[in-house]
Order: C-alpha cells, then sequence, then structure tokens
C-alpha cells in the first residue's frame, strides 16, 4: 500500500492552495482532501468495467468544469478532474480516454488493510493546522472529528458543491505510462 509520508509544511501548503482554489468549503472537505492525499484511490471499487460505466456516466451530467484539470495533493497523488477528458471526435474515442484514465486509476489503487486508526491519529495530529487554516463553527469540525472517529471517507460538503462540481479521479501522477498515454489521448 502507497500510504504518502506528509510532513507538516506539505500539509500547510496543500491546505492553503485548496482553500485558494475552492475557498467554499467546509471541515470535512478538508478532511477529505487529508484523506486523499494519504491513500490515493484505495478505497475505490477495483473492477475495470464498473469504474469506466461510472466515469462514462459522469461525464454526461457534467454541467460546468472542475477546475484545476490537474489538482496535486501532497506528494504523492493528483485529482484530476473528469472535465479533462475531451469530448470532440467519436464515442469510440471517448470511451478510449475512458479507459485509459481508469486504468491509470486501477494502477494508482494499492490495497490496503484497514486505514481508520492510521487516518484518527494523523487527524489528530494536523488537526489543529487544518482548523487554523479554516475558520468554521464548533459544529462543523465536530463533524470532521466524528468522521475521523469512525474512520469514514465522506462526500464533500453541500457548500463545496453549491459552487463546485467535484468531478475528479484519484491517480498516483509517478506512474509515467499511464500519465503519457491519458496526456496523448486528451491533447
Amino acid at each position: 500500500m502507497k500510504i504518502c509520508q506528509i510532513d507538516q509544511s506539505e500539509i500547510e501548503s496543500m491546505v492553503s492552495e485548496e482553500l485558494r482554489l475552492h475557498p467554499f468549503l467546509e471541515p470535512v472537505d478538508l478532511y477529505k482532501l487529508l484523506y486523499q492525499a494519504l491513500y490515493g484511490p484505495f478505497h475505490i471499487v477495483r473492477d475495470f468495467k464498473q469504474l469506466c460505466l461510472g466515469i462514462s456516466a459522469e461525464i454526461w451530467r457534467i454541467t460546468e468544469p472542475y477546475l484545476p484539470h490537474y489538482q496535486d495533493i501532497g506528494p504523492g497523488y493528483t485529482r484530476i478532474s473528469l472535465s479533462s477528458i475531451k469530448h470532440d471526435g467519436s464515442v469510440d474515442r471517448i470511451n478510449e480516454r475512458i479507459e485509459s484514465l481508469s486504468n491509470w486509476i486501477l494502477a494508482s489503487c494499492m490495497l490496503c488493510e484497514d486505514v481508520r486508526q492510521d487516518f484518527r491519529e494523523r487527524w489528530r495530529n494536523n488537526r489543529h493546522l487544518l482548523s487554523n487554516a479554516l475558520p468554521a463553527s464548533p459544529e462543523a469540525w465536530q463533524l470532521a472529528d466524528s468522521l475521523a472517529e469512525r474512520g469514514e471517507l465522506p462526500s464533500h460538503s453541500k457548500l463545496f458543491h453549491q459552487h463546485y462540481e467535484p468531478h475528479y479521479r484519484l491517480v498516483d501522477m509517478s506512474l509515467k505510462q499511464y500519465r503519457e498515454d491519458f496526456l496523448e489521448l486528451n491533447t
């Protein structure tokens, strides 16, 4: 399993960038950001066909592009916007692009054991950095804390969804061949 080692300065930088890119967010969104930066796409269904179908269905629901197209979240993983999938050409060409992304996601996905305890510790050790960066109500922070205690990976907050369409997947940008294949199909 690839659990990224992220130090406090990297967390501060990642959170600062997230606040710059997406200023309308709640503590649960920072929770999700940290979780994804540490563990990548380990939580996804590892069925190629289902992954492709899910991405295909989702890209046709996009009404506003999710930006940026590529957002590094820590030293290991990147959020890649589904808006980066080109829609020109035939359905077969679009499906080829979706398949390329799906292969990259699956290659990025490491099998891992239960990460709940690891995340609880990391959340507790870094929560002060997050709460210093994002003033929010005690109730909003309590919600994020309770998710950490249960080890759950939440959806983005209602506020985040009101301002953005978070259609993205997580990939490991260090997987050079997958990255090159995807970029070649989408440039």
